[in-house]
């Protein structure tokens, strides 16, 4: 069984990941991620519009995630995430934080034992 997290990699990898995102630097978000990442948005079928994948609610693989990624950061040059919360679990992090709208948002990562994210599961309010 992989070490459990602790309270201090939470954060350091919720530091990690916020300064990404806010830095809007897709390569920074994207080491961040395994290469058979899964993740799932409410969103993913917003920005993938006209995409041959549309109708997902799930991508798998860092390739589609990647794009994912680029597409949603293109739409909002705007984006940042404020930070309210980390949350540590056994091999998950749980990140609640503000949205440029206000908007709440958590996010469940699911950390492999090299520490990068293997599954992603968004949740807006």
């Amino acid at each position: 069984m992989p070490t459990p997290l602790t309270p201090t990699d939470a954060r350091a990898f919720a530091d990690r990941w916020y300064a990404a995102w806010n830095a809007h630097d897709l390569d920074a978000i994207m080491a961040c991620y395994e290469p058979d990442i899964q993740h799932s948005s409410p969103f993913i079928k917003r920005y993938n519009a006209g995409m041959p994948d549309e109708n997902d609610t799930a991508l798998r693989g860092i390739d589609r995630v990647r794009d994912y990624f680029r597409r949603a950061l293109e739409r909002n040059p705007t984006l940042r995430f404020d930070p309210m919360h980390v949350t540590t679990g056994l091999e998950s992090v749980i990140l609640v934080y503000r949205r440029m709208s206000g908007d709440l948002a958590a996010e469940v990562f699911f950390l492999s034992p090299r520490g990068l994210i293997h599954r992603s599961v968004s949740h807006y309010g």
